[in-house]
């Protein structure tokens, strides 16, 4: 395991490696790694670069490094940075922090109260961030602003939270939360400063396991804690335990205020729609608080641990509300727009502690299963989907071939969970970490996010690429789940080399941008995934019966000279294109997530590069590569089938058989090859054909409630 210091170092060599290749300045590649591992641990959503730092009303000094924004609950996230790059760790006192987040702050402020986007170049994404500021205010139910830094605070340092009352006095002015604190609100709207330090990074990242957990002590919240009846369970449930609760309205809008979208179950998201407001729900609240308890279904939560004594719940962590997004959602609101209050009301919450080995399978279906009332389309449930299953497993065992000379040669890691990477090497010994990371490269590491991204640029939906990764994700889930559900034998070890290749292509074009004369700042995630939609346009319209050979690109492991060549053409049009004085949307970002905006690009006129032909092939060819490789996934997945109910072991098939006597769901066939499982240690096993059977059993036997494993 990595030492604190063997963390830092890792991470200032990471970042002087991305500013070597991005040439995007040193503080900015810091935020950039700073926010990505906030993203993937779910502390934000995916974040825009935005540097500015200036003067405001009565020259107010002003300065932002980047900034999210949460549609679903509301949340305004802006960065600030603090960067030493000393190679020993350095204090960072209160009086510099807090100064730091104060001129973020600031630049909100100015925003809202002085039409800030006025006095700054409009062809600027710092312009952009002003006016999405303004233009959203009425919607924004928080200001969050993280301070990033390479320094540890000090111990002595004095960061007291403002005694200004947040409005509707959602919460005390110290925060709940660790790490949280509160300060002057803007206009109206709650901010709270968060620090990002060193230690924080490397305890959560580093020897955590790249989340922070949410651990309510309802103590805090209501004396005494939550009303709850512990239900029955039997012997077959024993590894979940579930009760019925009561929890006050305040109480549920106080945690989502402090916790926001991360106390929803993260495969449910969409779901909510903007704000998750409910106008029936809220009209009740508004109107009929006392029958609130009688007309609300209530909520469905989990959590992987619980406190319980003398009927009331204590503690919870990990709590995640699976199903009533909206119920929580809107009683905040309510509050927040209308005063609402919340005191008369009461919601019944049903809590299931799942086990925290488990909660990773268990957690999904349990979403599922609580919302399968609702219309939640499946690719909701996506993330857990055997497609990035799949993936994982040809990650895991395929090498790409040794690039730049290099003896060795190196897997893809695909990153199906978040954090999957950092825990790989939490256990290793210092010389097996070694050989990890040298056959895994951090540079190597694809999560579904950054894969839903690259590959739906390719299929030419930049404009929905531009709305964010959380977005691009669902709508991503929903194509790929109507093409497994045809043809699933298309994913295979073809379609993983083809997508790596991308990847690569969509990386290349992202570190060659910042190199570009013509590049003037901002917008580079937007020019990347719209280069990249161009290119495939074109294709098309240069050689119709032709294609980009990504085999070609995989082998090589590198973007080829002559497709860079045609890219950097491409890229400089896409961005006169999308910065336009004539553009109908005056916010380029804005604009970008129109399909408008990708209409007018694909009208970019261009001749191919001499020499671009040289890296197609026919789609006569292709058609034949992609036939033999769909054969070969229908065997691996005979070998596949026969391995799980081998590994998955002979008691627990006569677990289910067990189980299966008070639920009548196996068929003849499935019966049958259940016979041949319990009886593996006797010299039975089921064929290729039974093991097939026993796993749609195995999957109708889980969505029924039966434990995964």
């Amino acid at each position: 395991m990595q030492s604190f210091e063997e963390y830092r170092k890792a991470f200032l060599e990471d970042t002087l490696a991305t500013e070597e290749s991005e040439a995007n300045g040193t503080v900015a590649s810091f935020v950039k790694i700073c926010s990505q591992k906030l993203f993937e641990g779910d502390v934000m959503p995916e974040y825009t670069p935005c540097y500015y730092q200036g003067s405001g009303f009565h020259n107010a000094a002003l300065r932002v490094d980047g900034y999210a924004y949460d549609d679903h609950d509301g949340s305004f996230y802006m960065l600030s940075a603090l960067y030493s790059g000393s190679p020993g760790i350095e204090n960072l006192i209160g009086s510099d922090a807090r100064t730091a987040l104060d001129r973020c702050r600031m630049f909100a402020a100015n925003s809202i109260e002085h039409d800030l986007a006025s006095k700054i170049e409009i062809s600027t994404e710092a312009y952009d961030l002003a006016a999405l500021i303004k233009d959203q205010a009425g919607f924004i139910s928080r200001f969050v602003i993280i301070l990033l830094t390479d320094m540890s605070l000090s111990e002595r340092a004095n960061l007291t939270e403002s005694d200004t009352p947040s409005r509707g006095k959602r919460r005390s002015s110290k925060s709940k939360r660790t790490g949280v604190l509160d300060a002057e609100p803007v206009c109206g709207i709650d901010v709270e400063y968060r620090i990002w330090d060193m230690p924080r990074f490397y305890r959560i990242f580093g020897v955590g396991d790249g989340h922070e957990e949410i651990a309510v002590d309802f103590n805090l919240y209501l004396s005494g804690g939550i009303p709850c009846l512990p239900a029955e369970y039997s012997s077959e449930t024993s590894h979940c335990r579930s009760y019925l609760c009561i929890i006050p309205g305040n109480v549920l809008a106080d945690l989502y205020d402090e916790y926001g979208s991360r106390m929803l179950e993260g495969n449910v998201r969409s779901f909510l729609g903007k704000r998750g407001v409910n106008k029936d729900i809220r009209n009740t609240v508004l109107n009929e608080p006392d029958m609130f308890f009688v007309y609300n279904n209530g909520l469905s939560a989990t959590a992987t641990e619980t406190e319980v004594r003398n009927g009331k719940l204590l503690f919870a962590r990990d709590l995640q509300i699976v199903n009533g997004g909206q119920t929580t959602a809107t009683l905040s609101a309510a509050r927040h727009t209308n005063g609402a209050d919340l005191t008369k009301i009461s919601v019944l919450m049903k809590l299931t502690q799942v086990p925290p080995e488990t909660a990773a399978s268990i957690v999904p279906i349990i979403s599922k299963s609580a919302n399968s009332q609702n219309k939640i389309n499946a690719a909701d449930f996506f993330s857990t989907h055997e497609y990035h299953v799949r993936l994982e497993q040809i990650s895991r065992r395929k090498f790409a071939p040794a690039k730049d000379g290099a003896q060795y040669e190196t897997h893809w890691f695909y990153e199906r969970a978040r954090g999957q990477y950092i825990q790989a090497t939490m256990h290793m010994t210092k010389s097996q970490e070694r050989m990890f990371i040298t056959q895994n490269p951090k540079d190597q590491v694809i999560t579904k996010t950054d894969l839903a991204k690259v590959l739906s640029a390719w299929d030419e939906y930049p404009n929905i690429v531009s709305k964010g990764a959380e977005s691009n994700f669902g709508e991503f889930a929903k194509r790929t789940e109507a093409e497994w559900e045809k043809r699933k034998d298309d994913f295979n070890d073809n379609y993983f080399q083809e997508a790596v290749a991308l990847v690569i292509v969509y990386r290349s074009i992202d570190k060659m941008i910042p190199k570009q004369p013509w590049y003037e700042g901002g917008y580079k995630a937007n020019i990347v995934a719209y280069t990249t939609a161009l290119f495939h346009h074109l294709i098309k319209s240069w050689y119709p019966e032709q294609t980009l050979d990504l085999q070609k690109i995989w082998q090589k492991q590198k973007c080829p000279d002559i497709l860079m060549q045609q890219l950097t053409i491409l890229a400089e049009k896409v961005y006169a294109a999308i910065t336009s004085p004539s553009r109908p949307v005056e916010n380029v970002t804005q604009w970008c997530k129109q399909q408008a905006c990708w209409e007018n690009v694909k009208q970019i006129s261009c001749d191919p590069v001499e020499g671009l032909e040289t890296l197609l092939q026919g789609k006569e060819e292709q058609s034949i590569v992609k036939r033999e490789a769909r054969q070969e996934r229908k065997l691996d997945n005979e070998i596949d089938n026969m391995k799980t109910v081998f590994d998955l072991g002979e008691t627990y098939w006569q677990q289910m058989e067990a189980w299966l006597k008070s639920h009548k769901i196996a068929t003849a066939a499935e019966s049958k090859a259940l016979a041949y499982a319990v009886k593996i240690s006797a010299g039975f096993f089921p064929d290729e054909k039974q093991s097939k059977s026993l796993i749609k059993l195995r999957e109708k036997a889980i969505a029924e409630g039966f434990p995964p494993k």
